[in-house]
């Protein structure tokens, strides 16, 4: 009984850090939370130039991302090496 209650609370865990995991942690930010901070700052981009240019970032390795579920989609969350 005592091992069935350690396996529960084992497979408990895995669950709770997978759903840490695949939240957007607070050094990371989307497509979306990057146009925001660009038109605070006076520049105004689209989504595909805002994607573009992150993708670009990416590429350079200036950037890394992974995707996670956001709202039923997969999305890139950014952040630095």
């Amino acid at each position: 009984m005592e091992n069935n209650v350690t396996e529960a609370l084992s497979g408990i865990e895995i669950a709770l850090r997978e759903s840490i995991i695949m939240s957007k942690q607070e050094d990371e930010f989307t497509v979306h939370d990057f146009i925001t901070r660009s038109q605070a700052n006076g520049q105004i981009l689209s989504y595909d130039a805002a994607d573009k240019r992150l993708r670009r970032m990416v590429e350079k390795k200036l950037l890394k991302f992974r995707l996670i579920p956001i709202d039923g989609n997969l999305t890139r969350v950014y952040s630095a090496y």
